[in-house]
C-alpha cells in the first residue's frame, strides 16, 4: 500500500481523495496539507488524514511516501522538485508546468533522485479512449487524417475576480490549462506528437479579465491534422472524433461512449467498461511506484504537452503565427 498526502486541498484533491479512500488496495491518503488551516481541518475530517503545517513537514514525514500535488498551476514545478529532493513519488495534477523548459527541469529532477512522476492526465485512462487508442493501434482507421477535439465549460461565469484559476498568470490561453491540456495530450498520444501549433485566443464574454474562446491548429508527426476548440463561457462539451480513410469514431470522451462509422453504414456503438479513471490511474502510479508498469502518461510526453500548449499561446500572442513545438528531449 503507497501512502500518500494531498497537497493543496481544493476541489480536486477532493475528487481523488474520494476515488481512493477506504477503496483502494494500492493507495492510500495518510496525511494531508493547505495553506489554509480551515481546508486541513476539513479534509482530514473527510478522509481520514493526519493535517501537517507546511510542506516541508510533508517532505519530512517518514510515513509519507508519496505526494499528490493538486496545487495552482505555477507552484507545480517548484513542489514537483522539492518532492524529489526529499525522496518522495510524485503524482501531480496537470499541466505539469506553464512552460516546456520548466517542465523538462521537473521531469530532470525526478530522474535523477529515481522516484516515479506521475502527471494526472486522467483521460488516458477512460475505457472509450483506451478503446479508440487499440483501434489505432490495430490502424483499424487506415490512414489516419484528422483528430478533433472540443472541450468546454461555463467555468468563467462561477469564478471570483480573486479565484486564483481567474488570473492569466496562472491560466494563459483562457481554458487551456485546465481543460484543453486534456485534449493536447489525448491528440498527441492517439495521432502522434503535435509539430506545430497554430493558436487563436480571445476574451469575448467573459465577466472577468480571462480569456474564453480558444482554437487551435495542429500539425502531427505522422502527417495527420488536428483541431482544439476550448471555450470557457459554453455549456459542457468534451469529445474527441478521428477521421480516417477506413473509419471514422467519434468519442464523447467523459461521457464514456465510443461510436465508429464506416463506409456506407450507420453509426454503430463499442461496448466498454465503466469509467473509474481517477482510481484507475492513482492505482497505476501506485503501481509503478512499486516496480510494476510504467506510469501510461511517460513523463516527456506530459512535458511535450506543456510545450505544446505554450505554443499555442505563443502563436495567438503573435497573430495566429504558425509556432513549432520543440522537442525538449527523445521520448524513450
Amino acid at each position: 500500500m503507497l501512502r500518500a498526502a494531498s497537497v493543496g486541498l481544493g476541489w480536486w484533491s477532493k475528487e481523488l481523495a474520494s476515488a481512493i479512500q477506504g477503496k483502494s488496495d494500492k493507495i492510500e491518503i495518510v496525511a494531508c496539507y493547505s495553506r489554509s488551516p480551515e481546508k486541513r481541518t476539513a479534509f482530514s475530517e473527510a478522509y481520514s488524514a493526519r493535517p501537517l503545517e507546511s510542506y516541508e513537514a510533508v517532505l519530512a514525514d517518514p510515513e509519507v511516501e508519496a505526494v499528490i500535488l493538486t496545487t495552482q498551476h505555477s507552484q507545480h514545478v517548484d513542489h514537483v522538485i522539492q518532492a524529489a529532493a526529499a525522496g518522495k513519488q510524485v503524482f501531480v495534477e496537470k499541466p505539469l508546468a506553464l512552460t516546456g523548459e520548466s517542465a523538462l527541469w521537473a521531469v530532470e529532477a525526478c530522474e535523477e533522485a529515481g522516484v516515479t512522476l506521475a502527471v494526472g492526465q486522467n483521460r488516458r485512462f477512460i475505457p472509450a479512449v483506451v478503446a479508440l487508442k487499440t483501434l489505432l493501434d490495430e490502424q483499424a482507421f487506415g490512414t489516419p487524417l484528422h483528430f478533433e477535439a472540443h472541450f468546454s465549460v461555463p467555468g468563467v461565469q462561477r469564478y471570483a475576480p480573486d479565484f486564483w484559476r481567474a488570473n492569466r498568470a496562472e491560466s494563459p490561453g483562457g481554458g487551456l490549462t485546465g481543460l484543453g491540456i486534456h485534449m493536447i495530450d489525448l491528440i498527441g498520444w492517439l495521432g502522434g506528437r503535435i509539430e506545430r501549433a497554430t493558436g487563436s485566443v480571445k476574451r469575448l464574454a467573459a465577466p472577468i479579465e480571462i480569456d474564453d474562446t480558444t482554437t487551435a491548429l495542429f500539425d502531427l508527426d505522422g502527417g495527420a491534422s488536428g483541431y482544439l476548440g476550448c471555450m470557457f463561457m459554453s455549456p459542457y462539451t468534451s469529445f474527441l472524433n478521428v477521421y480516417g480513410t477506413a473509419m471514422n469514431a467519434f468519442c464523447s470522451v467523459d461521457e464514456n461512449r465510443l461510436e465508429l462509422l464506416r463506409p456506407g453504414e450507420t453509426r454503430q456503438p463499442v461496448q466498454v467498461g465503466p469509467n473509474e479513471s481517477l482510481k484507475d490511474e492513482l492505482e497505476a502510479f501506485a503501481d509503478a511506484c512499486a516496480g510494476g508498469p510504467p506510469f501510461r502518461v511517460p513523463p516527456l510526453e506530459a512535458a511535450h504537452a506543456v510545450a505544446a500548449m505554450e505554443a499555442i499561446i505563443v502563436s495567438a500572442e503573435e497573430g495566429g503565427v504558425p509556432r513549432p513545438v520543440p522537442r525538449l528531449r527523445e521520448i524513450d
